[in-house]
């Protein structure tokens, strides 16, 4: 028994059949399932098919001239004037957008400002109060970082991971 199953493993083919193309149940030429949309020239809206009221949803710029539903839309629209009297809720920032109001005076600021209470004045009120982005504020602050990181680290780390470190630096220097 044991001879047979090692016979039929034995006679199988040593490569895997390669297929460039997989096998569908459907004739890719000439099958109903291989359809290709033509796309159509210029703004389209295609509702959603849950739509409640249609009259409602139908963006005022997708409505023919000649359809009664644009005076309805028209109702709804508010006047220039009355847009020109609203708040502005938030200014709006595109991301990565570019700022070249950050000058020397406020970098050397933020510096003071950091080292007279670094509790205090952490990385997020620091970007409160001058408004910066987290990622600019840690590239104005990078050697003042790596200083508080390198010593806190110092003093935190037991010592047989100082000596698993100098012997590392050791052995990359080809001295053992």
């Amino acid at each position: 028994m044991i001879r047979q199953s090692i016979r039929s493993v034995h006679n199988m083919p040593k490569e895997i059949p390669f297929q460039a193309v997989p096998r569908g149940k459907f004739n890719p030429k000439r099958s109903a399932f291989n359809f290709k949309p033509k796309p159509v020239e210029g703004l389209v809206h295609n509702p959603p098919a849950a739509i409640l009221k249609p009259s409602m949803q139908t963006p005022y710029i997708f409505l023919p001239p000649n359809d009664p539903r644009r005076e309805l839309a028209k109702q709804y629209r508010l006047s220039e004037d009355v847009v020109a009297d609203m708040p502005v809720i938030r200014a709006f920032k595109a991301p990565h957008e570019r700022e070249y109001t950050v000058t020397k005076e406020v970098v050397d600021q933020i510096k003071q400002l950091r080292k007279e209470d670094p509790e205090r004045w952490n990385l997020k009120e620091l970007s409160k109060k001058f408004d910066i982005e987290l990622t600019k504020l840690v590239y104005f602050l990078k050697s003042d970082l790596q200083k508080v990181n390198k010593t806190q680290d110092e003093t935190n780390v037991p010592k047989y991971v100082l000596d698993r470190e100098k012997r590392r630096q050791m052995w990359m220097r080809n001295i053992y």
